[in-house]
């Protein structure tokens, strides 16, 4: 369990508690369900992608995708692509509960996203490959060799800019683009709606601090979300402002202790994810004087969110946040 977290706090690798990253790429493809083209087209008509690794040339919409990372399996359940295969279903089934993100139980199993099945993956055939470009390095050539293979990078600031881009990306692949127009938009929609609310319960513009929490090594250890981060830039849009100002990893976090909680600013609420059997601010921390001592802890303004708020998911994942900031602070 304590290594899943790790992955659930990182959309990647845990290595000395920090993050990995998003995406891997190059192709050629087949027909779409609709009948329908997308993406932009050169002069002999096939579909160019951008990726991590460059231009990718695909001859048709892909209908038969493998996705080694989350987030994009997330992305083409939303764009209401099937992914032929997925790396850990159980993993994304757990962690990712967004509204219309659920993985569709025909959906191939195919490894670690870490250390995936070449031969599961060579034997469904697929006419595209999504991943990590990060984590794919060891492996590029070989998937390369099975199919053309698409390749993001999440961690590319701004962070919810990237998301927006690579979703855009991917839908031109499967022939999608009207539908990832579709959802886009539906993110501001939803954080405007959240922000309409805010400012009718005489909330508008709550300084908040995000945190994931889990246990490491027999204690708790906590990150937290700065403005560097995607989590921050969608609670930015309803207005709802970041009171953590710790320095940033790659992803846009800060790893500390409980102590470390101190240096959230005092007026804010504090939103956190943590796993329902390994939750330290309800557990280990829960008599501890540091944390006891702590202004949102006095004020009762420590909130849990859903467990499975994917905090470095994809459009579906970002409206889930929005939904579920909503539910915490009961507007």
């Amino acid at each position: 369990m304590q290594r899943m977290l790790r992955a659930l706090a990182t959309g990647g690798t845990a290595v000395a508690l920090m993050l990995t990253a998003a995406g891997c790429g190059s192709g050629t493809v087949g027909d779409t369900t609709d009948g329908k083209t997308g993406g932009d087209k050169t002069a002999s008509g096939k579909i160019t992608v951008d990726t991590a690794q460059g231009k990718v040339s695909l001859d048709k919409p892909a209908t038969k995708v493998v996705a080694l990372e989350w987030t994009y399996t997330e992305e083409l359940v939303a764009l209401g692509v099937t992914p032929a295969g997925n790396a850990d279903n159980k993993g994304y089934s757990t962690w990712i509960t967004a509204k219309g993100a659920a993985l569709p139980g025909k959906v191939t199993d195919v490894g670690d996203r870490n250390e995936p099945s070449l031969e599961k993956i060579r034997a469904l055939q697929p006419d595209l490959i999504v991943i990590d470009n990060d984590r794919s390095k060891a492996n590029l050539k070989q998937l390369q060799a099975i199919a053309p293979v698409l390749s993001f990078t999440y961690t590319t600031k701004p962070q919810l800019a990237t998301m927006k881009k690579n979703f855009g990306e991917l839908a031109k692949a499967v022939g999608k683009e009207d539908k990832a127009a579709e959802v886009t938009k539906q993110i501001d929609a939803k954080a405007a709606d959240l922000k309409a609310r805010l400012d009718k319960a005489g909330k508008g513009g709550l300084k908040y601090a995000l945190a994931q929490g889990f246990t490491a090594n027999g204690s708790a250890s906590i990150r937290m979300l700065t403005d560097d981060a995607i989590a921050p830039q969608v609670l930015g849009l309803a207005g709802l402002k970041n009171g953590w100002k710790g320095q940033s990893d790659a992803w846009g976090m800060t790893t500390v202790g409980v102590e470390g909680l101190t240096k959230v600013e005092k007026d804010a609420t504090f939103l956190y994810v943590a796993a329902d059997n390994d939750n330290p601010f309800t557990g280990d921390l829960k008599d501890n004087p540091v944390w006891k001592g702590l202004d949102f802890v006095k004020k009762d303004k420590a909130l849990p969110l859903d467990p499975g708020t994917w905090l470095f998911g994809g459009p579906l994942s970002a409206m889930h946040l929005l939904d579920e900031t909503g539910k915490a602070l009961k507007v």
